[in-house]
């Protein structure tokens, strides 16, 4: 039996429904060569600059506000190329939870991009929502839609689950003020050191050990 205090799962999308990462430093790649950048050799040493967001990425490479633009520019154009894989197990994972919560996705890819994917891959439908990126200025951040959609949906924060994979979901989760976060470890990966207090209450290796885990939430 799934947990009956939990009404909604709020699911990340890069690191948690697609396998990404190769993608997104192909696409940096292909920026820092049109804005005349510097670039990491090796995806490894774009792993350790990336960091929690595009912003932190920015500033690693050297990117003035102007470039960051550009660079948001190119991104959306290339990342609408590449073909990201769903992660096994997803898909079922979807419509079964789909049965008994509101899901949405909440990311801070751009929405045309998520839904060309999700829409690919036949998942869309199982989302009620989707609160992505919508323009190439602001960074996304996760609070405000959080607080927003709750108050919409008239639910308590207890009763919204968080599901990511970096720190930096946990960190504007909490923020949003919900208690119940879970990230995943076969995503774009974690650091728990900088988060001491987010306790895991399951180990996620595969998306299908996310079902165990929402009944501990």
């Amino acid at each position: 039996m799934l947990n009956p205090m939990i009404k909604l799962i709020l699911f990340d999308y890069d690191g948690v429904i697609v396998d990404s990462f190769q993608n997104v430093y192909e696409v940096y790649s292909t920026i820092c060569k049109k804005l005349g950048k510097k670039f990491p050799e090796g995806i490894d040493e774009f792993k350790k600059i990336y960091g929690n967001s595009s912003s932190e990425c920015y500033n690693q490479l050297g990117f003035s506000e102007e470039e960051r633009i550009k660079g948001n520019i190119i991104f959306k154009e290339e990342i609408l190329k590449k073909n990201p894989s769903v992660f096994k197990g997803i898909p079922g994972l979807l419509e079964e939870l789909h049965r008994t919560y509101k899901l949405v996705l909440l990311s801070s890819s751009y929405r045309e991009e998520v839904e060309q994917k999700l829409t690919r891959f036949g998942i869309m439908r199982f989302f009620d929502h989707i609160i992505a990126k919508e323009n190439h200025i602001r960074r996304f951040e996760k609070t405000e839609p959080i607080t927003s959609l709750l108050k919409k949906l008239g639910l308590r924060k207890e009763e919204a689950l968080l599901i990511g994979d970096r720190n930096i979901d946990f960190i504007e989760g909490a923020k949003a003020g919900l208690k119940n976060i879970l990230l995943v470890d076969y995503g774009w990966g974690y650091d728990p050191e900088p988060i001491p207090e987010y306790k895991p209450r399951s180990i996620i290796k595969k998306p299908e050990d996310i079902l165990t885990a929402v009944k501990k939430y």
